[in-house]
């Protein structure tokens, strides 16, 4: 199929599909061509959380919580040749009810970069909220400062005391912010799929 791209120049037959997809089609297997096996294929990424907790100081509801990042070997070879990864850490306060559906009260999701910068041989990780960022020569201590949410003010106005809530947290790597090329990869290989499970638990005020 990729002889008949390159030689001939014509596009490969994909019976039932139109000439704008067929064309994307031939696209993306020819960027899965000239980017590294790693970055297209391999095992799969882990992104779990491993501690969380919430509590009320004051006047108001603060989360903190980790992550256990491990990258993926796409997402790995990707980072080491410059590419920049940006992980979704979302936080959610819902309104829990016994006959209806529950409700998302408040809504809070944070963005951490990550960047391996060849010259200094380090990992930069970004927060993309406050512009905050530190360095790191070991990946692993590089994750783990990603994954990191501390001290994170939920709100400061008073929760309705008649109803339940709970809080849910999840995280995951943004597939939306990698370059085009990289990012074409990352749809079909399951390889990329970095995302935590939705986690609950009551919030206690």
């Amino acid at each position: 199929m990729f002889n008949q791209v390159w030689l001939t120049g014509q596009v490969p037959a994909f019976p039932g599909i139109g000439a704008s997809r067929r064309m994307a089609m031939v696209l993306l297997l020819a960027l899965v061509c000239c980017f590294p096996v790693q970055v297209a294929a391999g095992d799969s990424g882990i992104f779990q959380l491993e501690d969380a907790d919430t509590w009320r100081t004051g006047d108001g509801d603060y989360l903190g919580a980790q992550f256990d990042i491990e990258l993926s070997s796409g997402a790995a070879e990707a980072v080491m040749n410059g590419v920049p990864l940006v992980f979704e850490l979302q936080v959610q306060v819902v309104k829990t009810h016994t006959w209806i559906w529950d409700t998302v009260d408040i809504e809070i999701t944070l963005y951490r970069q990550l960047q391996f910068h060849a010259l200094s041989e380090s990992y930069q990780v970004k927060d993309m909220s406050t512009g905050t960022q530190g360095n790191y020569h070991r990946l692993e201590d590089a994750l783990r400062a990603a994954g990191k949410i501390q001290n994170l003010l939920l709100t400061e106005k008073r929760l309705d005391p008649g109803l339940n809530y709970e809080i849910r947290l999840r995280g995951s790597l943004d597939i939306e912010s990698l370059p085009t090329p990289v990012r074409l990869i990352a749809y079909v290989s399951s390889a990329w799929d970095m995302v935590s499970k939705w986690h609950s638990w009551p919030l206690v005020r």
